[in-house]
């Protein structure tokens, strides 16, 4: 019979408790990010984890892939660029006069999220389609479970 053993992380639940504490500090504060095209905003994101790996997605509509920087250090993984307001003349740089309501953010972005394990730095791969940008980083061969073989008498 063959038991797995898994590490036990008592700060592995504090990220999303600090995204939460985060949104209602927003919400109770007022969230004046929609209100200026040239607001800085935090993206929605989900984080996955498998046995081998944290996938993040970012939703990032409207924003071109050159616009988005992504980096990784000491396990904190930063995800930053900008959204540019609508243009008359395509360059990115319009005006909100003639707007009623601007209810998307516009401007700069920055996401931090801090992995809960160590990480390969080296394999992480970042992908962008339809809006979308997936950061996959693979876990360190020493972070990844193992299974623990047991031997009877």
């Amino acid at each position: 019979m063959m038991t797995t053993m898994n590490r036990y992380d008592p700060l592995r639940n504090v990220a999303p408790l600090q995204d939460e504490m985060e949104r209602l500090f927003r919400q109770t504060l007022g969230d004046r990010q929609g209100a200026s095209p040239a607001g800085a905003f935090s993206p929605a994101l989900d984080v996955e984890e498998d046995e081998g790996k944290f996938t993040l997605h970012v939703e990032l509509p409207g924003v071109e892939v050159d616009d988005v920087d992504v980096s990784l250090e000491e396990n904190v993984l930063t995800i930053s660029g900008e959204r540019r307001f609508y243009a008359k003349s395509g360059d990115g740089d319009g005006n909100a006069e003639g707007f009623r309501r601007i209810e998307r953010h516009f401007g700069r972005f920055h996401r931090a999220v801090r992995l809960p394990d160590r990480v390969d730095p080296d394999g992480v791969e970042a992908k962008y389609h339809d809006g979308m940008l997936t950061v996959e980083v693979p876990k360190a061969e020493d972070a990844k479970p193992r299974r623990i073989a047991i031997t009877a008498g």
